[in-house]
């Protein structure tokens, strides 16, 4: 029988690991899942440059063909580009930080000089107004009641795809809203609507290396 890999990967906020989704991974039960941790966070070496590029480089090897990536604020930043590196069957976007050029360099300007800030800094130096306009895959967007509302809704307008928006669902959005998310990420998906083998699909993405 082959190998299966999770279909469902999680990205991280900066400066969090993938601990950060641990309850709501818990929750999605049956479900394969994963979260991955960006360099020089946790455990996890740092690399010479932090970019938004640069993560999605280090990580897109750990990501199984075909998988469904989840972004919660920097995570997806780089989940816009691991798309751009490997197929990638969907991304959901939860609360995008889509900040234009002026906001972006204002949030720069505040951080102090600690490595624990890199990705914050890599976040600030992303363009999504020029990034996101080439993802080659499907996205869903998801808001919740947050500061990153608006930013959100400008994101979902600018990429063309309809926003579900969860003004029920406040911060600590994974953990004491983690039924409610679970349920929009498999919505989100279609988990549940499809056929024996597509559903196998979405559970379990293939083994197999993609460039």
């Amino acid at each position: 029988m082959p190998k299966t890999r999770p279909a469902i990967v999680f990205l991280p906020p900066a400066p969090h690991t993938g601990a950060f989704f641990d309850t709501i991974r818990s929750t999605l039960g049956e479900v394969g899942t994963l979260a991955l941790t960006y360099p020089g966070y946790g455990d996890q070496a740092p690399i010479a440059q932090s970019s938004i590029r640069d993560y999605a480089e280090a990580l897109v090897q750990e990501i199984p063909k075909s998988a469904v990536l989840i972004g919660f604020h920097t995570g997806n930043l780089v989940a816009a580009e691991i798309a751009k590196r490997k197929t990638i069957a969907k991304i959901v976007m939860i609360d995008i930080p889509y900040f234009d050029q002026d906001t972006r360099d204002a949030y720069a300007a505040k951080l102090p000089d600690d490595p624990e800030k890199d990705a914050f800094r890599a976040a600030f130096a992303y363009d999504p107004f020029t990034e996101f306009s080439d993802i080659p895959c499907s996205v869903s967007v998801i808001a919740t009641q947050s500061n990153l509302l608006d930013p959100t809704r400008n994101a979902a307008k600018a990429l063309g795809v309809s926003l579900t928006e969860r003004m029920d669902v406040t911060a600590p959005v994974f953990e004491a809203h983690a039924k409610e998310m679970a349920a929009e990420i498999l919505s989100a998906i279609k988990l549940g609507d499809e056929g024996p083998d597509e559903r196998h699909a979405l559970l379990h993405a293939d083994y197999g290396e993609n460039p």
